[in-house]
């Protein structure tokens, strides 16, 4: 089976499991408003059931995904998530319902470890970042797509349709990766001395700087996401215009990922942390400009915001594409272990960021929440690079 073939079928399985993901998540949280009738500080608790457990145990799952099979565990984790979607179904007990939504958190966990293991053992260097760029491609596009498939089929008939739907996506999932095979894996010996692909025998940079960026560009992104719906009230703008602008975003990524992945030969990423950078900076000053605007108030703001958040998903798209090709370049060995470690650290922004989001927001402004957003970027970044010049 040559790497082209198990990478498609890698594509394809992700792209399945991501769609029913995304279904199944929308449609937790329907059945918890609509059928158990929740107040706010139980959907606070069905929204942290649905998060904590896979943020504590991601880092424990990806190195387990390095010492045993990712695929036997990929699988395993499919199966054990359509039981408990199966579960959700027939649960009437709001208590056994929180304890399910968890129990799925821990299983959803183990795809983006064990994918990235899997990609490592049967691609080679020259594969991956085509790989990743379209892989992000379908990412995006479930994140899009799968909530309004949900939302329909949940408005038209009922949430355990919606379900059942997911467990659909996820039964294919698990048949398209059950057709994966992998190549034999290195040698422990090769793994305890560090040893990569890309660089046999080269020092294994730290993980600290890999963690701080891809933090702070998670702490910024997550900080304004989910308040973009109160910065056009406060600015009076309709709210048709979040739905352009969620549409623009998704574009821009899904855009930019189909050119990286089409020139990715010509436009090799090579592994460098400085490629990771590069976009988030750049994010960064579309959120300046975003509160610019926005502090401007010009008449034409409904067409200026749509091209601004474009531009914006094209960079997510190239920061997503370059950051897991640095780890798959200088971490091959231990990539389960430290895609759950990044995993955690990025999923754990969602609790942080939102809530300092909101302060700023609400004290300051839909403007100053830009601004702030992209202070934090200049500035987290600018003590990594005196930082890492001290070392050096």
């Amino acid at each position: 089976m040559t790497g082209n073939h198990r990478g498609r079928l890698l594509l394809a399985g992700d792209g399945l499991s991501a769609f029913g993901m995304w279904i199944d998540f929308l449609a937790i949280l329907t059945l918890a408003a609509y059928q158990y009738h929740v107040t706010p500080y139980q959907m606070a608790i069905v929204s942290a059931a649905g998060l904590l457990p896979g943020i504590l145990s991601a880092t424990y799952i990806g190195k387990l995904c390095d010492r045993k099979n990712p695929k036997h565990l990929l699988l395993w984790s499919i199966v054990l998530r359509l039981v408990a979607t199966g579960s959700i179904l027939f649960c009437h007990d709001f208590v056994l319902f929180v304890l399910l939504v968890g129990s799925r958190s821990v299983f959803t966990t183990v795809a983006g470890p064990a994918i990235n293991v899997m990609a490592v053992q049967s691609l080679g260097p020259d594969e991956r970042p085509k790989f990743y760029s379209i892989l992000n491609v379908l990412n995006s596009t479930a994140k899009i797509m799968a909530p309004a498939i949900g939302t329909v089929s949940s408005s038209l008939t009922s949430e355990a349709v919606a379900l059942i739907m997911s467990a659909t996506f996820a039964a294919a999932s698990l048949v398209t990766f059950a057709f994966v095979r992998l190549e034999p894996r290195p040698s422990p010996e090769a793994a305890s001395r560090g040893q990569t692909d890309v660089d046999i025998g080269a020092k294994v940079p730290s993980l600290r700087p890999l963690l701080w960026i891809a933090g702070t560009y998670a702490f910024s992104v997550f900080m304004v996401n989910n308040l973009v719906p109160l910065v056009l009230q406060q600015a009076d703008l309709d709210k048709s215009l979040l739905g352009v602008l969620v549409s623009c975003s998704g574009a821009g990524n899904i855009l930019s990922g189909l050119w990286l992945a089409k020139h990715s030969a010509a436009n090799r990423l090579r592994g460098r942390i400085s490629e990771t950078v590069a976009p988030a900076l750049l994010q960064a000053a579309g959120f300046g400009l975003i509160g610019v605007v926005l502090w401007a108030d010009t008449s034409n703001i409904s067409l200026v915001l749509p091209v601004m958040f474009f531009v914006i998903g094209m960079f997510s798209a190239r920061f997503a594409i370059a950051l897991n090709v640095y780890m798959t370049a200088h971490y091959a060995p231990a990539i389960g272990a430290v895609s759950g470690t990044l995993q955690a650290w990025q999923s754990g922004m969602i609790f942080v960021a939102p809530m300092i989001g909101a302060v700023i927001l609400d004290r300051l402004g839909g403007p100053a929440l830009f601004w702030f957003a992209a202070i934090v970027v200049a500035v987290s970044f600018a003590v990594l690079w005196v930082a890492t010049s001290r070392r050096s």
